[in-house]
């Protein structure tokens, strides 16, 4: 959980902020590693690779105001909040990885780089760390069916195209998506099993929801010239029930479901059912 005690925004594209400081969390216990993991992570067949992690999106503990054009630092809008150090403000995200060395090295770096950190040119406190026990509630049985839901974290799904055309974005309903979500899992679990996957594929059901069902995010890449652009990517908030092979669903809430999840695409809760 993270705190302010004085006011402050964060920033509506928050995600490659997010991102940051996990790189830095890395850096402070391997710098090896962490520079490892952001320029090349673990190859897949050569033309690809994974981070294998996933973050999710922000969750406030606290009302916030949204704020739009120039009361914003970065004049594109964000979520204003009020604190003080008689009433901090919190907030926190969630982070997950099947990668062991991922994890030694991220908690590692929370203790040794201090409480304080920057999310954009906010300054926080790192106030508590703790490990979720909720997707240990799902571990028995071969095959499983359970609801999820993004939390502020879209799933995003590309289908390549012919070099020279432009991207095509994939949404429930579009024919390939449930096919693309698929091999993306079967290409994970490949790295972290060293076999090819070889049984039958999840089924995804897709939910509709009242309000929000998509969000845009921007993602930053290298350009054809020098430099990083930001790209702007949209993926699905809708919750949707997956069946299966247990292991093919495990890797997904522990990599993250579709493209993207180092950059905060794809991170899912379980939804609680009475």
């Amino acid at each position: 959980m993270l705190q302010s005690y004085t006011p402050g925004i964060v920033d509506f594209n928050y995600q490659h902020q997010i991102q940051a400081i996990i790189y830095d969390f890395l850096s402070s216990s391997n710098p090896d590693y962490s520079s490892w993991l952001h320029n090349q992570g673990h190859i897949y067949k050569r033309e690809k690779s994974f981070k294998l992690f996933v973050f999710s999106g922000i969750i406030f503990h606290s009302p916030v105001k949204i704020v739009k054009g120039e009361g914003a630092t970065n004049h594109k809008g964000g979520f204003s909040f009020k604190a003080s150090s008689q009433q901090p403000f919190s907030f926190s995200f969630q982070i997950a990885s099947p990668v062991e060395r991922f994890i030694q090295h991220l908690i590692e770096g929370v203790f040794q780089r201090g409480n304080e950190i920057v999310l954009g040119k906010q300054k926080v406190c790192v106030a508590r760390v703790e490990t979720l026990s909720l997707l240990n509630e799902i571990k028995n049985g071969n095959e499983i069916n359970i609801t999820l839901r993004p939390l502020e974290s879209p799933l995003f799904v590309k289908k390549p195209m012919p070099e020279g055309t432009h991207d095509k974005y994939l949404f429930p309903g579009d024919e390939e998506y449930e096919y693309l979500l698929n091999q993306n899992l079967m290409h994970k679990y490949e790295i972290l099993h060293g076999k090819q996957y070889l049984r039958v594929p999840v089924k995804f059901c897709f939910h509709g929801i009242n309000g929000k069902s998509v969000k845009q995010i921007a993602v930053f890449v290298k350009g054809k010239e020098r430099g990083i652009i930001p790209v702007n990517i949209k993926g699905t908030l809708q919750p949707f029930t997956v069946t299966g092979d247990k292991e093919l669903i495990w890797i997904g809430l522990e990599c993250g479901f579709g493209q993207n999840n180092s950059m905060g695409c794809g991170y899912v809760e379980l939804v609680q059912t009475a």
